[in-house]
């Protein structure tokens, strides 16, 4: 969390460009990752703060990426999805502000009620009431891809595919022979399963965090639009093999509102690409047996999509 006299420094480049927006003791930190924080700011809306350096690539590139897609996503919604309003977002003209990292850029965009999803929350729930929340992400998915491919055509938005950006950065990042190897099987396959397609526009990061839930009755609020892009529809369940019966409900969900479930092969090269991007991210961080989780997951989903070292 940034001091005050941080905060009172970055309102004095955001107020000038977002309307109305409250004084920083107002607001509250609701969240912190790799690429920044977000601020709860007490009436009705949320800032993101983005820093120029943290996973994979630049913060730059994330910033755009996100502002772009909610520009014209704002406000989407259907019986089982639905994205906060878009209230405005620009880079930082000076990156250094306050005590505060290289900054990128911020965005403002309307709080979802509910509460961000967490894996430990899904996994330790009751087996039927995680089946209903797994169909739930997986209808939600559904939604969003027809509704937001239908929308990323009519503005002609470009943005590229995610998988193939981050694992040309993830390969970049790694000093392994081994895993450059895997970085190129993996690539090479991507954009046979590509040429096939068909692509659509998807979220490009639904893990559980991502996630706002208000209720089995309401839509699930989809929020960080930083990896979205177009791509295929495997993309959005990269993040679910170590879910289990949460991943399984998922897929059902996703079949019974698109009329199929995710193609197996693309789903597991998606997977493997995310294991190799979380290895090159995480480096050698933490306990051995973290390690050789991320390890075996990679090689597992490499076995999966046929592929092998």
């Amino acid at each position: 969390m940034f001091d005050i006299a941080t905060l009172h420094a970055v309102y004095k480049e955001v107020a000038p460009l977002s309307a109305d927006l409250p004084m920083p003791d107002r607001w509250k930190l609701a969240g912190e990752g790799l690429w920044g924080q977000v601020y709860d700011l007490g009436d009705g809306s949320m800032l993101k703060l983005v820093r120029r350096q943290g996973g994979l690539g630049n913060g730059e590139a994330l910033h755009h990426r996100e502002v772009s897609a909610l520009t014209f996503l704002s406000g989407m919604r259907s019986a089982y999805m639905r994205i906060p309003q878009f209230l405005g977002g620009e880079t930082f003209n000076n990156p250094y502000i306050g005590s505060a990292p290289p900054m990128a850029g911020w965005l403002r965009i309307e709080t979802l009620s509910g509460t961000r999803l967490t894996v430990d929350r899904a996994l330790t729930m009751p087996a039927q009431t995680r089946q209903i929340l797994g169909e739930r992400i997986g209808a939600a998915i559904a939604d969003f891809n027809n509704e937001a491919t239908k929308l990323a055509l009519a503005a002609d938005i470009k943005l590229a595919d995610t998988i193939t950006r981050s694992l040309a950065l993830a390969r970049a990042q790694l000093g392994s022979p081994e895993l450059h190897r895997a970085a190129d099987l993996i690539g090479a396959a991507w954009e046979v399963a590509r040429a096939r397609g068909p692509l659509v526009f998807v979220h490009g990061d639904i893990n559980l965090g991502n996630l706002v839930d208000h209720g089995e009755k309401e839509p699930l609020g989809l929020v960080d639009f930083a990896e979205s892009g177009w791509s295929l529809a495997a993309t959005e369940f990269r993040h679910f093999e170590p879910l289990g019966a949460l991943r399984d409900a998922a897929f059902r969900g996703f079949a019974t509102r698109e009329g199929a479930p995710p193609d197996l092969g693309d789903y597991y090269l998606a997977s493997a690409a995310n294991a190799l991007m979380t290895i090159a991210i995480t480096g050698n961080a933490g306990h051995p047996r973290d390690q050789m989780r991320r390890s075996g997951l990679l090689r597992h989903c490499l076995h999966e999509a046929g592929l092998e070292l």
